[in-house]
């Protein structure tokens, strides 16, 4: 025979939405394992750089206008350059011209030394270095009028002439910093630094 159903029988689970169970799932998940909760990001960091305002004498620095896109590849460990460090960097510069990529300048894996942030490279690659730290690489999206301005590149060897106001593309790697980067430590790979003792 049909029996009526008592009262706790009655009593029908509560709805739950679709987004509370995910988000119940999620934090079950995350407490199961510490490593998601607290994972570091799988990116370095970027930016956009900003007008330095003055020039080492003091006056109104009319060279470094800021708009350098940057990105770090690799977050090096040393030192970072300061206003008139000789800096060593590697580095390969690069423009799309007619629909093509050509390499205006490499370094070919051998460090070329220049005084940091008093004209020597393009005033694009100074404020790209800025606040980049020995041993550490970065991709710099230099705007025309930072990187060769109104001077139009002459054409080289297998590539055709560079007209003014082309931006340029900078993948760079700073090796070293004279008298600011322990001599004895350049070379050696990040891990042979740490003291294991």
């Amino acid at each position: 025979a049909f029996t009526e159903p008592s009262a706790v029988q009655r009593q029908l689970p509560e709805a739950v939405s679709r987004s509370a169970a995910l988000r119940r799932l999620w934090l079950c998940a995350a407490a199961a394992s510490p490593s998601l909760v607290g994972a570091a990001p799988s990116f370095g960091l970027s930016g956009v750089t900003a007008p330095w305002g003055t020039d080492p004498n003091g006056g109104e620095d009319t060279l470094h206008t800021g708009g350098v896109e940057w990105e770090d590849i690799k977050v090096g460990t040393g030192s970072t350059p300061k206003i008139g460090d000789l800096v060593a960097i590697q580095f390969t510069c690069t423009a799309n011209i007619r629909e093509r990529e050509l390499t205006i300048d490499d370094t070919n894996g051998k460090a070329r030394d220049y005084r940091f942030g008093v004209g020597q490279m393009l005033a694009g690659m100074d404020e790209g270095l800025l606040g980049m730290r020995t041993g550490g690489q970065r991709r710099l999206k230099i705007p025309g009028k930072l990187a060769f301005g109104s001077k139009a590149v002459p054409a080289g060897t297998g590539r055709p002439s560079i007209p003014a106001y082309t931006p340029v593309e900078v993948l760079v790697s700073l090796d070293f910093i004279p008298g600011s980067d322990e001599v004895y430590s350049f070379g050696k790979a990040d891990e042979e630094l740490i003291d294991r003792s």
